[in-house]
């Protein structure tokens, strides 16, 4: 008799349920003597193990596996017996297959008497459910030749505790700029549009790509998802589109103030509408 044990995935477990399969359907039980899995579910060392027993020559085994699943590679000097005996200390869970199907009712991607812990897609859609969203984040479309002005605004926000993506600190050295510039726009609830003759007269084009996004975006969802600040533009030189919405004007004392009851505002509503 010859025993094999195999490392799988504990977070991606679902991913290894053809592979166990495949070899309840190749060998039957007078060639596979045995197969089951040993689950650890301590949560600083998640392990699952798959244990097999053949009664046969193995060669044949081996080919096959080299063939078909390269990647699955046999753990050595670590038997049977160790994990019987490190049962107690590592408190593993056990449950043994006798055909393909069993496999669907022991290995879920859910928590179950084998599995304490959910697989990582699962807890991947709690974390980023809606329901645990707890901010609006606000994106900051600006031309950079106006970051001394945004800088007073992000700081504004930052003081009243209002989450905002600010190209300034969320691009790093190394990051690409197209990439880091989706995720912020895609990840926002809110634009802030900073306009001046700066941000129109941008020789980069960034500027009005965002500003397209946040027009595209309302008028394919109907709600209000951006607010216009005008920094030193004349009513008649603003782009059409932009001239059909209310702006706030920065040149006015009490701009700053206007924007950030504007906001608590609209995040208030949002809170509301999540509980």
């Amino acid at each position: 008799m010859k025993s094999y044990v195999f490392s799988l995935s504990y977070a991606e477990r679902t991913k290894e349920k053809e592979f166990i399969k495949d070899i309840l359907r190749r060998y039957d039980t007078n060639q596979l003597v045995g197969a089951g899995i040993y689950v650890s579910n301590n949560p600083y060392n998640f392990q699952l193990l798959l244990h097999l027993n053949f009664s046969i020559d193995t060669a044949e085994f081996e080919n096959w596996l080299n063939e078909n699943y390269p990647d699955k590679k046999r753990r050595f000097n670590y038997f049977h017996t160790d994990i019987f005996e490190a049962m107690p200390s590592k408190g593993y869970n056990i449950a043994t297959f006798i055909d393909e199907d069993s496999v669907d009712e022991v290995i879920v991607s859910n928590s179950n008497h084998i599995f304490l812990f959910p697989e990582k897609s699962e807890l991947n859609k709690i974390w980023d459910s809606d329901v645990l969203k707890e901010d609006f984040t606000i994106f900051l479309s600006h031309s950079s030749k106006d970051k001394p002005l945004v800088d007073v605004i992000f700081n504004k926000l930052q003081v009243h505790e209002i989450k905002a993506w600010y190209d300034k600190y969320e691009i790093q050295l190394g990051d690409s700029i197209v990439d880091k510039i989706n995720e912020g726009l895609e990840n926002s609830d809110l634009g802030i549009i900073c306009i001046s003759k700066n941000f129109l007269n941008s020789s980069t084009g960034w500027t009005k790509s965002e500003l397209n996004y946040f027009i595209q975006r309302r008028m394919r969802s109907g709600k209000v998802d951006f607010i216009c600040l005008n920094f030193d533009v004349e009513h008649s030189d603003l782009p059409p589109l932009v001239q059909e919405y209310r702006y706030i004007d920065m040149r006015e004392n009490d701009s700053l103030d206007i924007l950030i009851d504007t906001l608590k505002e609209r995040i208030g509503r949002s809170r509301n509408m999540l509980q």
